[in-house]
């Protein structure tokens, strides 16, 4: 797999990569991504947006077939995120979405997230969930994100996640090491 800045050529793959989610998501009985937010017209620019700022990405198998996009930027909605919280080096996540086929490969994407967003020096990676969908919040979870809060919006977003700019999975390690109790030598050898 590759991961590679997308291009302005890659809006419409992205556009009908949600289009396919937001089908996927409905046969579940989620509405996530059933309308565009706010619109269509909104939307597309906000990805075109995005994309011209070199904020989203690709992730292609070597063959060139698109297999997930998402996109990472340090815009902090204050609607979302308190003023300290804005203040905080962070990068947020959003529109990862995996192709179907795909499946799995969405924590590889949220470990180059993390660990890109540490690398340049960010304490946080942030996003926001779509408020009624518990399973996307419990895939968060389960890949170290701490729920911060829920909002009450006219957005449908509202579900604040957050975690630290690592790699979870050596976090977890970290953590579990920290809990065992430690064996330490009662005297020292002669």
């Amino acid at each position: 797999m590759m991961v590679e800045q997308a291009t302005i050529g890659d809006l419409p793959v992205i556009v009908a990569m949600r289009q396919e989610a937001s089908d996927w998501l409905a046969k579940k009985g989620i509405n996530q991504w059933a309308v565009a937010w706010p619109n269509p017209e909104a939307q597309a620019e906000r990805i075109l947006s995005s994309i011209r700022a070199g904020e989203t990405w690709m992730i292609r198998t070597d063959d060139g077939d698109t297999a997930a996009t998402v996109a990472l930027d340090s815009f902090s909605d204050p609607q979302l995120w308190t003023e300290s919280e804005q203040a905080e080096p962070a990068l947020y996540l959003h529109r990862l979405i995996v192709r179907r086929k795909f499946a799995g490969l969405g924590d590889d994407i949220v470990e180059w997230a993390c660990r890109r967003a540490g690398q340049l020096g960010n304490h946080w990676v942030r996003i926001d969930v779509w408020t009624d969908n518990v399973g996307l919040h419990r895939y968060y979870e389960q890949r170290g994100f701490k729920h911060v809060r829920t909002l009450e919006l006219d957005y449908p977003s509202g579900a604040l996640f957050q975690r630290a700019a690592t790699d979870w999975r050596e976090q977890a390690d970290a953590d579990k090491l920290a809990e065992q109790p430690q064996n330490l030598p009662t005297s020292s050898p002669n």
